[in-house]
């Protein structure tokens, strides 16, 4: 229901843009409407196909970025906007016969949901031409550099200077894709060799063989909503995974390398609570919006070194609270006395974390919405239930040690006068 309802904020996305256009009127109102033009030819030569390039993750921030850019620019027209990528990637996806105006990004040009041209020498902002046709698109630079797309059945093989995306799992079955050519999602656009992607495709394999296997409602929420994989680097000095995903992009996770595939479920099942409570509270109010005036408070989160505000509070609380659960499985399953011991502990330690996070919410009396309290109350129940599950005295010592630890250096980070803002 999740999935369907953020497929038509999309298209009430794509609505508000060409409105929005309208608005403009001249050259602006007439290049927008020809790119909803094209959206909808291919809508209607294969609608599998166009829905299925729409609800990839990166098409999201693509809409929100073309409406903001005409609602600040002013009534003159303006060059290609982001939108223009997602037609381009429809265009050769249904074979329709168009051409699309680009501008080059790293490391090329990107249709969304397909794939990327690569031009090395193309520099950012190169004006393109895409020409879609049912045998093949093709990608034209001003310097005279033509780069053959394959035709729509054929997108899936790579070819020279065409980087098809690549799916995380291979065989039969649910699938997702790894999308490391996207420049929204990727910081740098960079394709990962084969040799590395085999170790994204194992670990992934066996992350999903072992929530099928444990932990079935996660893997059926995957299932339906997971859509990309998106490489990150590891962040400089720390040894530590880094993962996120954004309220606009529904479906896709960024992360850097997975190192075990039980880690790298835990990461899946805590991202898919994000994707899941954005997609929430884009249909219901969960939060109150402050006043004009009113200062917006922030708050202590045992997971994070820096104050949140209450909308990372509540997703911090919601994803926590379904990582205790994970490591309360797990901790049931492992035989390895260490790994059970380690289990043991991050559950203790998160199901702390959440039920006082949420203690904090609710004492809050003006920043929920009375759905919002309902919603929070009902995290606190199944925290409840949660901490009842026995656990080893000494991994309930050590889970207590380490968040005394955390607070102790967030207190330090965060001197007096400065957990408000």
């Amino acid at each position: 229901m999740l999935r369907e309802s953020e497929y038509s904020r999309r298209l009430l996305l794509l609505r508000a843009v060409l409105d929005r256009a309208g608005e403009h009127g001249g050259d602006t109102w007439r290049g927008m409407n020809r790119l909803f033009g094209v959206l909808t030819d291919a809508w209607r030569a294969a609608p599998d196909v166009t829905r299925r390039i729409l609800g990839h993750p990166s098409v999201g921030p693509r809409l929100v970025t073309t409406w903001r850019t005409l609602d600040e620019s002013g009534p003159a027209a303006v060059g290609p906007l982001p939108l223009a990528s997602v037609a381009a990637a429809a265009a050769p996806a249904t074979g329709l016969d168009v051409s699309i105006a680009l501008t080059a990004v790293p490391p090329g040009a990107v249709l969304p949901g397909l794939g990327a041209v690569r031009l090395p020498d193309a520099a950012p902002g190169t004006p393109l031409l895409l020409r879609g046709a049912p045998t093949g698109g093709v990608l034209e630079t001003g310097a005279g550099l033509r780069v053959h797309l394959p035709p729509p059945t054929a997108l899936g093989a790579e070819r020279a200077g065409w980087w098809p995306l690549r799916g995380a799992t291979p065989g039969p079955g649910p699938s997702f894709l790894v999308d490391d050519v996207d420049q929204v999602v990727a910081t740098d656009a960079e394709r990962l060799p084969e040799d590395e992607l085999r170790v994204w495709r194992s670990t992934s394999a066996g992350a999903m063989s072992l929530l099928r296997a444990r932990h079935a409602d996660y893997a059926a929420e995957l299932d339906e909503g997971l859509r990309t994989l998106t490489p990150l680097p590891p962040a400089e000095g720390s040894p530590a995974g880094r993962s996120g995903s954004a309220a606009e992009m529904f479906g896709g996770v960024t992360l850097s390398r997975p190192l075990h595939a039980r880690d790298l479920a835990e990461t899946l099942v805590h991202e898919m609570q994000h994707s899941k409570l954005a997609a929430v509270m884009h249909l219901v109010d969960l939060l109150a919006e402050p006043g004009a005036a009113a200062p917006r408070a922030r708050y202590y989160a045992p997971w994070r070194d820096d104050p949140r505000p209450l909308y990372g509070l509540l997703h911090g609380t919601y994803a926590f609270l379904s990582v205790a659960r994970f490591w309360s499985r797990e901790a049931a399953f492992v035989s390895d006395p260490a790994e059970r011991h380690r289990a043991q502990v991050r559950c203790a330690r998160w199901r702390e974390a959440a039920s006082e996070t949420k203690e904090a919410m609710l004492a809050d009396r003006s920043g929920l919405t009375g759905t919002g309290r309902r919603f929070v109350a009902t995290m606190g129940k199944a925290l409840a239930e949660l901490r009842t599950v026995p656990l080893p005295e000494s991994a309930v010592r050590e889970a207590r040690q380490q968040a005394d630890l955390h607070r102790a250096r967030w207190s330090e980070r965060n001197r007096a006068g400065r957990t408000e803002s």
